[in-house]
């Protein structure tokens, strides 16, 4: 059964002080850090690999796959769906899942990864597209 609109939900997340989002339904987990296999001649944003539920799975460090400086200490890992990509973003802290009904979105386009701006209580964040997300990691790990 598919949701609708009116269901959709977000994972809200902290990255070096910034609140960023994923829409939920490309997110198949969060989980503690762990630690990662070295791949080498990987980008500096490229944190290793680590074994997901038997799945190996690519780890990126999401503040500097973003062009800031990494994050010293990732507390979560958030897992995309596996129709998605074998992919994790290391994150500082994921804060909650917001429902549509909780947030106001304004669509942005003030960078190539985000798609809208999500505004709600604990101030504004940034609705990624994980697919450009995921299209720019694998352009990366050629």
């Amino acid at each position: 059964m598919q949701s609708s609109a009116k269901d959709r939900k977000f994972l809200i997340f902290e990255v070096h002080g910034s609140l960023y989002a994923f829409d939920l339904t490309h997110v198949s987990e969060v989980v503690d850090p762990q630690p990662c296999w070295s791949i080498p001649l990987v980008p500096d944003c490229c944190s290793g690999a680590v074994q997901v539920h038997g799945a190996i799975v690519a780890v990126m460090d999401l503040a500097a796959f973003l062009g800031l400086p990494q994050c010293p200490e990732p507390r979560k890992m958030i897992v995309l769906a596996k129709d998605i990509a074998a992919l994790a973003f290391q994150v500082a802290r994921v804060i909650r899942i917001a429902t549509l009904q909780e947030i106001e979105v304004h669509h942005s386009l003030e960078d190539c990864f985000t798609c809208s701006r999500l505004v709600m209580a604990e101030g504004e964040a940034r609705l990624l597209d994980v697919r450009k997300l995921v299209l720019a990691a694998e352009d990366m790990m050629k």
